[in-house]
């Protein structure tokens, strides 16, 4: 950037946020860097036509800065994105956002997204796009970012013409490149105050990170660090290695290295800075394995059936075996991912081929098959891969082998493996379907290592355990809070006997897809619980229109279906309509159109979802005209704010929030254990 051009941009968007100060009656601290943000979220939109800095949501003398380096095509981008929403809810005073771009060349609409949020960026309004293009990954697409554009209030001349805007595209390759120079070669990938994290992690992982940031900022305050160098100092003192790179290429406009970004993609990706970190990852005996029998490296992977990456990933394990022969044991683990919804049953499937010797028969026959993996499918792989079929559906019917799967899991969240593919050699991790090189360097450094373990007198049998006995662990948080909430059941929909032991609380969103996705797994444990169990439904819609808790409106068609399920609780069909909704929440509201016209006719639909159900059509629509929900939401919005609620899914069981993952059978032993008085 030119030093006059710098001058001006920040001359400009010093007077505009002492303006935006003044209005606000709240001193604004100004930014710690030479290029001032262009996008900051509920700030002055202005602010976004002085300078072309990335967009910064949050305050400007945040204590912390997570800078996120993302894909809108890239489907755990997405679910990082929630994490991160989460992550600013927490922390409003103390953490900051800042996004940059790496559109994966394998995403075909990763970069016209990424030109269409940059392209609202120049108007001030890169975040609601954001939220949109999250939102909606798999409807990316030239016609809806127009239809969102409008949705958000562009100017639809100006949006157009910058789309086509070289600069804007330019600016876009620019953002790969500082990923480029930055190691950032796969998305999403965080830097918190320099520090890096990679992956869609859980939130406490975060967390420490921020925690630990903020204790340092307050050292650095106290010590006489001025406000506007506090995010330079904690960045070079976390990461003396890229520091100074992030801070002049993210915040100062630095120019980083030239170079096609698609050629950058395309060369040897580097193994993640903190890969020789060593994770404590622990065998049974009893996985499916090849190699060696008593190899110098053991490489454990973690996969699903069901993810394109995974059966990318086995083309350089073919090379591993192929290259070093015995001295390496590749080790198989399941990890189906709660998205994939033929996961769990496939790795099943490969377990009960196990079963009959024949794993690594059916592990070829479903990755070559990954579109055929319906439960009614796999007795046909059974059949072609040499299996007594009869044997197999038996196996499967039994589930014989899910608690294997599910330790794998277990497994897997210890040691971070949240994705997949996930390797480890010798403990030390490598994510995502990486070139053989990548394998190599780290199996020759372990090679070495472990025939120096066999020198020193360790068996070659015992070189793996010796490796990753003292390696790291993610210890996930206790599935139940210490914090007990009273909540109030009167007037709740509630599911099972006001008499039952466990009660759940569930707070919902109509238009929340993990919510839809959740939904079964209560109603299934519920049910099996023998009448121990209640199910308590509270609504908590992620939406200004009816939520005053809510800063925006994430999801518009939200509020509408919560009066209606009210209107539904009132004539005793809560239960119903609330299947019908779930089952057709992505189609509830359309996507064309005028706000208005949509409401209408997702108003239509919830109408025709009500006969569905069996309600009394005018009547329910009736209570909805006459706003007779309004007591009832508010109250369930209260309480979840008591209850420190700010996103959906949230689960509390008897007044506890439920911390692990919402799968039957992880709900149903923290039930068991709640009953057994042991937790």
């Amino acid at each position: 950037m030119k030093k006059d051009t710098a001058i001006i941009a920040i001359i400009a968007v010093a007077v505009l946020a002492f303006a935006a100060g003044s209005m606000l009656n709240k001193p604004q601290q100004a930014p710690a860097t030479a290029v001032a943000p262009a996008d900051v979220k509920a700030t002055a939109p202005a602010a976004a036509a002085a300078t072309q800095a990335n967009p910064i949501e949050g305050p400007a003398d945040a204590k912390v800065t997570i800078i996120e380096i993302s894909d809108f095509q890239c489907p755990f981008c997405s679910k990082a994105k929630a994490t991160v929403d989460e992550l600013l809810k927490d922390y409003p005073k103390d953490v900051r956002l800042v996004f940059v771009n790496q559109p994966l060349p394998f995403h075909p609409n990763a970069k016209p997204s990424a030109i269409a949020a940059w392209a609202a960026h120049k108007q001030g309004k890169f975040w609601p796009m954001y939220d949109k293009l999250f939102s909606n990954q798999r409807d990316l697409g030239d016609a809806n970012y127009t239809k969102w554009a409008q949705e958000i209030g562009l100017d639809m001349g100006k949006f157009a013409a910058d789309l086509k805007d070289p600069t804007v595209a330019a600016a876009i390759d620019r953002d790969q490149r500082v990923a480029n120079a930055l190691g950032v070669r796969g998305t999403p990938g965080f830097f918190i105050n320099g520090v890096s994290l990679s992956g869609a992690q859980p939130k406490e992982e975060f967390k420490k990170i921020i925690d630990e940031q903020i204790k340092k900022a307050n050292d650095a305050l106290a010590s006489g660090t001025k406000g506007p160098d506090l995010n330079e100092k904690l960045t070079k003192d976390a990461n003396p290695t890229l520091g100074a790179q992030i801070i002049g290429l993210v915040f100062k406009g630095n120019e980083p290295p030239a170079g096609d970004p698609a050629q950058a993609q395309a060369q040897q990706r580097k193994p993640p800075e903190d890969d020789k970190t060593v994770w404590k990852v622990e065998l049974t005996g009893d996985e499916p394995k090849k190699g060696g029998k008593d190899p110098l490296v053991t490489v454990v992977e973690f996969t699903d059936f069901q993810c394109p990456f995974c059966g990318k990933a086995r083309g350089a394990l073919d090379e591993v075996e192929k290259n070093y022969g015995d001295k390496v044991q590749i080790v198989f683990k399941n990890r189906p991912l709660d998205f994939h919804k033929n996961a769990q049953g496939a790795a099943e499937a490969s377990l009960c081929a196990k079963d009959q010797g024949k794993f690594w028969e059916m592990e070829n026959r479903l990755f070559s098959n990954q579109g055929e993996l319906d439960a009614e499918k796999l007795p046909g792989h059974a059949k072609e891969v040499g299996l007594d079929v009869a044997k197999f559906e038996k196996c499967m019917s039994e589930h014989k082998f899910k608690d294997n799967v599910a330790k794998d899991v277990a497994t897997a969240d210890k040691v971070t493996a949240t994705g997949t593919p996930a390797f480890f050699i010798m403990g030390r991790k490598l994510g995502g379907a990486r070139p053989f090189d990548d394998f190599k360097k780290i199996i020759d450094e372990e090679l070495t290592k472990a025939e120096d373990k066999v020198k020193a007198g360790i068996a070659k049998k015992d070189v793996y355990a010796a490796t990753i006995k003292d390696g790291k662990e993610n210890i996930p948080p206790p599935p139940l809070d210490t914090k007990v909430t009273e909540f109030d059941y009167n007037g709740s929909p509630m599911l099972g006997s006001k008499d039952a032991k466990i009660k759940i609380v569930e707070f919902k969103d109509f238009q929340c897809p993990f919510c839809a996705k959740v939904s079964p797994t209560l109603k299934q444990v519920q049910k099996e619980s023998n009448g121990k169990v209640a199910v308590v439904f509270k609504h908590y819609p992620l939406s200004s229109q009816c939520n005053k808790k809510m800063p925006r409106d994430m999801h518009p068609a939200a509020c509408l279906a919560h009066y209606w399920s009210l209107a539904a609780q009132d004539q005793g069909k809560f239960w119903e309509f609330e299947d019908i909704v779930y089952q057709n929440y992505a189609q509830m509201m359309p996507q064309d159109g005028e706000m208005d016209a949509r409401l209408k006719a997702e108003t239509e639909n919830l109408k025709k979802y009500a006969k569905d159900a069996g309600m009394d059509v005018a009547k329910a629509e009736a209570y909805v005209t006459g706003k007779k929900y309004e007591t009832k939401l508010n109250k369930d919005v209260d309480e979840a704010t008591a209850a420190g609620v700010r996103g959906t899914p949230s689960l509390f069981i008897n007044g506890r929030q439920y911390n692990a993952a919402p799968r039957p059978d992880k709900m149903q032993q923290v039930i068991q254990q709640l009953l057994d008085g042991k937790l």
